[in-house]
């Protein structure tokens, strides 16, 4: 049988469709001719959904908000490296979290989640969905859902987990929300269970084994890995993956065929970058782990976690990617300063590109957290985010060491 990356990397395009090209060509067009008035009719009744209308054997191609063949070739591919059985691109990352959301959320469906959050996604949560209707719990965990269900009286229609956390890397056991759920499911309320899977993706973790129903990802970052797109993605079961399209295709935040060309393109370096991008974390993480300026380290690497944490990651990763998190002594002076002081990692948001990157959550990415919630869940103002790129390592080591030279000289003296 070939390996995954040999049968993820090219999915979705067929050269002798293409006219012999090797890679695809980009559909720029917003709308498809249709053969004759009778299978148009047909195409849009079924896609609206018209009683007692089938779906056409062959098909086809309306309009591109709908589908297009670009898109569609850049979703098959994802949906082979996830090993899913559908996926769906989106115009952001919150595009295709917020279409998930209200995809399976609804009056008698709440939604419970596990903080900390991407900050985009918490504000979602906590500040839009409550104020259409939707009651949101906030877990503490997930080791005794039966009690919440207890107290709250509801099922959930969803149990959303983000794990590695940003920015703190707290890890949450997948198959723990996820068996409730089924337990919990019937066909008239199915509760699912929907990971964000940005930080370490389809090739150090795999939540659909696990028995996830649904992934969510800022294709922004690895998929796309060079900080030249906008993207978002969901992946996972057909079932649960029709009414996202359903919702994608009214609130219209399909991704534009440019951009999905990009993304199939990244997404055949996918693996060689994510592992390069690791190693080159790992050397970084040693360095910092023993250095007098830093107050606290936290990364999806077992080393760096607690007995509980470890475990689950032996359990559901296949590596610790190349996100950190560290606590400069002192507090958002130091912080500033340190950020300030960098010269090869670059000051900027986002994460998972070839570049290296830093930031400040406290004030940046998740500055939209309410005070009480980044205090509980370890975003303080001395936290510093990197995303390690594909620089040489030994470069990053020396960049990082100057810059908390600077920010803290009474430690590094």
């Amino acid at each position: 049988m070939e390996h995954l990356a040999t049968r993820a990397m090219f999915a979705g395009y067929d050269p002798a469709e293409g006219k012999g090209a090797v890679k695809p060509p980009i559909y720029l067009t917003s709308t498809f001719i249709f053969p004759d008035a009778a299978k148009g009719a047909q195409h849009m009744e079924s896609a609206y959904g018209v009683d007692g209308v089938e779906a056409p054997e062959q098909p086809g191609y309306i309009y591109s908000r709908l589908a297009n063949p670009t898109v569609v070739g850049a979703e098959q591919r994802l949906a082979a490296w996830d090993e899913s059985e559908d996926a769906a691109f989106f115009a952001s990352g919150m595009a295709a979290i917020s279409t998930t959301l209200l995809a399976w959320s609804g009056a008698d469906r709440p939604v419970w989640f596990c903080p900390p959050l991407y900050g985009g996604t918490e504000h979602f949560l906590r500040e839009v969905l409550p104020g259409m209707g939707v009651q949101v719990v906030e877990l503490s965990g997930l080791d005794d859902l039966d009690a919440v269900l207890e107290r709250e009286g509801r099922r959930p229609g969803l149990v959303y987990l983000e794990t590695p956390a940003n920015p703190t890397m707290q890890q949450r056991r997948i198959a723990s929300a996820a068996e409730w759920a089924k337990r919990h499911s019937t066909e008239d309320h199915p509760v699912l269970t929907v990971v964000d899977n940005t930080f370490l993706g389809p090739i150090l973790q795999r939540p659909l084994e696990h028995g996830a129903d649904l992934l969510v990802y800022s294709a922004t970052k690895y998929l796309g890995g060079h900080s030249d797109l906008i993207a978002g993605a969901v992946s996972g079961r057909a079932a649960a993956m029709q009414r996202v399209k359903e919702f994608r295709s009214f609130l219209g935040g399909t991704l534009d065929p440019n951009t999905a060309w990009m993304l199939g393109r990244s997404m055949e370096t996918l693996h060689v970058r994510v592992e390069r991008q690791q190693a080159h974390a790992e050397e970084v993480l040693a360095f910092l782990r023993t250095h007098p300026a830093v107050a606290s380290l936290q990364s999806a690497w077992p080393v760096d976690c607690d007995a509980e944490t470890a475990a689950i990651a032996a359990e559901q990763t296949r590596g610790g990617g190349s996100m950190i998190a560290f606590e400069v002594k002192g507090g958002r002076t130091e912080a500033f300063a340190f950020l300030d002081a960098l010269k090869h990692f670059k000051l900027a948001v986002s994460l998972g590109s070839v570049e290296s990157l830093a930031e400040h959550p406290a004030s940046m990415t998740h500055a939209g957290v309410p005070a009480d919630v980044k205090a509980a869940t370890g975003i303080t103002e001395g936290l510093i985010r990197l995303s390690i790129g594909l620089e040489h390592p030994q470069d990053l080591i020396a960049d990082l060491d100057q810059a908390l030279k600077v920010a803290v000289p009474a430690q590094t003296a």
